[in-house]
């Protein structure tokens, strides 16, 4: 019954620690699983843009050419992009991840091809001129049964064909946290793989900025260098571009916050990720709680041994009558604690491995699954193994401590009720005092955090919630011209909406709540902007019924009409 308490409150304890600890990891702690990762560094800007971005940390292609060939402190200097991808082979079609590369991405990262060849400088020339792919390690194994015959093969994406011609290695899942590309494509086939957002996202288009550029350091330049020697380049580009034509409706204020930007080097030894922002303050709370409940776990076992200990007195005190020495029994209590805090450890393993199933799920996944891992590699093994033998010494030397400080005369007499009334009964009061005020504190935190979400859950965020589903696709992925598509998507609204159960249905580009944004800088025929006033607000493009679906009330005016999608009316 000992063994059996302890066991499982070690297990809980350190099992909860683990599985913390492997999503702490991954999300805050690991380098990328690239060469020499410290020299790697993100390039972003600070300040206004006049222009369409797909997020942070984002560039015009153009701009990225820049930089890669007038700048003095890369090594090199690679962009990419992720977007969502049909991919189509042997009559099976199915949407997965995918990775716009430049010819140099592999080369700079220092990664290698499992079996036959990654992108070269020269597969980055010409638009459209080289329709290639690199599958990833475990794409290759998982969808192509690591057929190594894939070589040379033709897939098609987005309804375009496409070359194999190799697998990156093993256990390179990209550089951005969270987003695992299973196919890499050069970015000069943007058009072909982006038909949706090709016009507004080329590779021509300075006002539209989508392209991370992450890059090298040479040996010996440190990011405060490169920044500095970027600053110029940085601003000699935008004084270029602020006498473009797409400028000329621009207010003078709006140019002078433009040319103020400036460009940041940030750290990319761990790689890009919106995810490190989003998670990193609860997984540090996480963190410091199941802290808690390891010191609470310990607090109990230690109880446990000395309760134990009562009933050994006799044993330790014959024991060191005999001439055996302190110090080698207080050795022997402790072997018995560590075999059983190793014990707990490798139970713990196992809730850790079921824990991080559970939290994985909870997370918001968007269109793209999150990719992060719950397998426990040799990281995880070495914390599980570090934590359980600091668990052994935490709650097994106090009481291994207080079992040999007996008064062998009344203890050998079975006279052993005043030492019991002594020391073991303060110290187990002590140990109850800290169970009791950890698990206060545990306990506030848990109303507090169940509130939060009751408080949540009645927010009213402007919109109906009760059945209301969301989806998501892409026509144009699968080859659909834009016709087709403007087509396939009135059809797809009409028959939803006739189907029995469904109330009422409609389109947007942004769902509700999908951690997504769409921005851009506009102006107004016949307004002047106040110096300082936003013009970059958020946009959607939805169809007519998004509002009464969503039941949104309209305060003025009227929702879109069918005709308003064809352009019969200007009014809006």
């Amino acid at each position: 019954m000992f063994a059996t308490v302890a066991l499982l409150s070690l297990a809980l304890g350190i099992g909860a620690n683990t599985a913390i600890f492997t999503l702490l990891d991954q999300v805050l702690l690991r380098l990328l699983p690239v060469k020499d990762p410290e020299q790697l560094v993100l390039l972003t800007s600070v300040g206004a843009h006049y222009g369409s971005n797909t997020g942070a940390n984002a560039f015009s292609y153009p701009m990225y050419k820049d930089f890669r060939d007038r700048n003095q402190v890369f090594s090199g200097l690679l962009g990419r992009f992720g977007l969502p991808l049909s991919l189509g082979y042997k009559g099976r079609t199915e949407r997965t991840e995918g990775e716009l590369v430049s010819g140099n991405y592999f080369e700079a990262l220092g990664v290698k091809a499992a079996i036959g060849r990654t992108f070269s400088p020269e597969d980055d020339r010409l638009p459209g001129a080289h329709p290639l792919v690199v599958l990833s390690y475990d794409f290759w194994v998982n969808r192509f049964a690591a057929d190594p015959s894939v070589l040379n093969q033709t897939i098609t994406v987005n309804g375009y064909p496409l070359t194999i011609i190799g697998v990156s290695q093993k256990g390179f899942d990209g550089i951005e946290l969270g987003y695992s590309p299973k196919l890499r494509i050069p970015i000069m086939m943007n058009r072909q793989m982006m038909p949706v957002w090709s016009e507004e996202y080329n590779l021509d288009n300075r006002r539209g900025r989508w392209v991370n550029v992450f890059g090298r350091l040479k040996p010996g330049v440190t990011r405060e260098q490169a920044k500095a020697s970027l600053q110029p380049l940085f601003h000699s580009i935008l004084e270029m571009e602020v006498q473009e034509k797409e400028f000329a409706r621009a207010t003078a204020y709006t140019k002078d916050q433009f040319l103020k930007s400036t460009i940041d080097v940030l750290p990319g030894a761990r790689g890009r990720s919106s995810l490190r922002e989003q998670f990193s303050t609860p997984l540090w709370v996480l963190m410091a709680l199941v802290g808690l409940v390891l010191l609470i776990a310990c607090a109990n076992v230690a109880n446990l041994l000395l309760a134990r200990a009562i009933g050994r007195e006799k044993e330790i005190a014959i024991r060191l009558a005999l001439g055996a020495g302190r110090s080698r029994i207080v050795r022997q209590l402790m072997v018995e604690s560590l075999l059983l805090s190793a014990l707990g450890g490798a139970s713990g393993l196992l809730v850790a491995v079921w824990a991080n199933r559970l939290l994985i799920k909870f997370l918001p996944t968007g269109d793209a699954p999150i990719s992060l891992s719950t397998r426990l590699d040799l990281r995880i093994l070495a914390f599980t193994l570090l934590v359980s033998l600091l668990t052994g010494i935490l709650f097994g030397l106090a009481p291994a401590l207080q079992s040999t400080r007996l008064n062998l005369t009344p203890t050998l007499k079975e006279q052993a009720g005043a030492v019991i009334a002594s020391t073991h009964v303060r110290f187990r009061k002590l140990l109850v005092i800290l169970q009791v005020f950890l698990s206060l504190l545990l306990l506030i935190g848990a109303g507090l955090f169940i509130r939060s979400l009751q408080n949540l859950k009645a927010l009213d965020p402007g919109f109906r919630t009760h059945n209301v589903m969301a989806f998501s696709l892409d026509p144009a992925l699968n080859g659909y011209p834009k016709e087709r598509g403007q087509l396939f998507y009135r059809e797809l609204t009409e028959r939803l909406g006739a189907l029995p159960g469904v109330e009422s249905a409609a389109l947007a580009l942004v769902r509700v709540l999908d951690d997504n944004e769409w921005d851009r800088s506009i102006s107004v025929e016949g307004y002047e902007p106040k110096p300082g006033e936003n013009m970059n607000p958020y946009f959607n493009a939805v169809s007519p019924g998004y509002f009464s679906t969503l039941s949104i009330p309209l305060l003025v005016g009227r929702d879109f009409l069918p005709t308003d999608q064809s352009g019969q009316r200007s009014q809006s």
